[in-house]
């Protein structure tokens, strides 16, 4: 396998075994991935398993500018907005990368006799595999990397790392968020197995230091995951690197596309003229992670109406548990 052939991604992290395994996928297999992991393996797969080396050898007098990225809650319209940007013809849209996901799970741990990775390891493997992703197949010329949800602890480090990387902000107000999870359980349980992370993240500001996770119901560590993010994008926001980060609320997004759209991308540097490609887009009107399946605004909207109406319960539970461990100079701003 050529070393430098831009077609091979980095495509799943083993650091038990310290290897990479390398996977080719053309311009047209990530523009329809939703998901960069097993489910976009194509059949007869071309790719090899080499050592974690290899990275830094594809790298080598690379000089793509960095990729930027999306980072998110989690169910806010994440995959929707990375599609959109995808009506960009010189933009590279990567959902979801599996090492990267990889990596934020080790990344906590990184300081622990228990850890496999050095925390120089880590930092290294981070900046190798965000160059390699930031490597974009012509005639596109950015990369533009949607984060898994768990990946948010990430951001600072990236944000260190690449001097020139932007970064969206992406999330939505608590009692839309809870109604989405609540009308899914499978969604519910998704955000449910980031609360450990969370929670560990809201003792370290000090909130909720008494609690623990097996005492809260599952709306309620859905909710406390929701606070612990966005008391997470606040600090981002207001932080040493703000100047390269947008916060962007979904439900606005919805309510005013153009002027978000053009905020997003301002932001990134884009051809600001194109969205209006990006308004005219299909996907406003499919499921943004199984684009067979139709699912517009107006879907979106009565089931989210059905889900207050039916989960009001759930729904309040999550809420009350906010509105008691919100630190009180963040509650105009979380």
């Amino acid at each position: 396998m050529p070393p430098l052939d831009a077609e091979y991604l980095p495509f799943k992290l083993d650091p038990i075994a310290r290897r990479v395994l390398w996977l080719r996928l053309n311009a047209q297999q990530r523009r329809e991935a939703a998901f960069l992991d097993d489910r976009a393996i194509p059949p007869r797969a071309d790719g090899a398993w080499r050592p974690l080396e290899s990275l830094i050898e594809h790298n080598d007098g690379d000089d793509a500018p960095p990729a930027h990225a999306i980072f998110h809650i989690g169910h806010c319209g994440s995959t929707l907005l990375s599609r959109l940007l995808d009506s960009w013809p010189d933009v590279q849209g990567l959902r979801e990368p599996l090492p990267l996901r990889t990596l934020a799970e080790a990344w906590p741990l990184l300081d622990s006799p228990q850890s496999r990775l050095s925390p120089r390891q880590a930092d290294d493997l981070l900046r190798a595999l965000w160059r390699t992703w930031s490597r974009a197949l012509s005639p596109q010329r950015r990369s533009i990397v949607k984060a898994t949800s768990g990946c948010n602890g990430l951001v600072a480090a990236l944000l260190a790392q690449q001097p020139a990387m932007r970064v969206v902000l992406l999330d939505m107000p608590l009692r839309p968020y809870l109604a989405t999870l609540l009308k899914a359980p499978a969604s519910m349980h998704d955000a449910a197995a980031a609360a450990g992370e969370r929670l560990r993240d809201l003792h370290a500001r000090g909130i909720a230091r008494d609690v623990a996770l097996h005492a809260l119901s599952l709306p309620q560590q859905c909710a406390m995951g929701w606070l612990a993010e966005r008391l997470r994008f606040c600090a981002l926001a207001q932080g040493e690197h703000a100047g390269r980060v947008l916060r962007v609320d979904f439900e606005t997004l919805l309510a005013q596309p153009e002027r978000e759209l053009r905020r997003v991308a301002a932001h990134f540097d884009l051809d600001v003229a194109r969205v209006e490609d990006a308004l005219a887009s299909d996907e406003w009107n499919r499921y943004s992670k199984a684009t067979a399946h139709g699912y517009g605004r107006d879907d979106r909207a009565h089931d989210l109406a059905l889900s207050m109406q039916q989960n009001a319960a759930a729904i309040a539970d999550g809420e009350d548990w906010v509105a008691r461990w919100s630190p009180t100079p963040h509650r105009a701003t979380v």
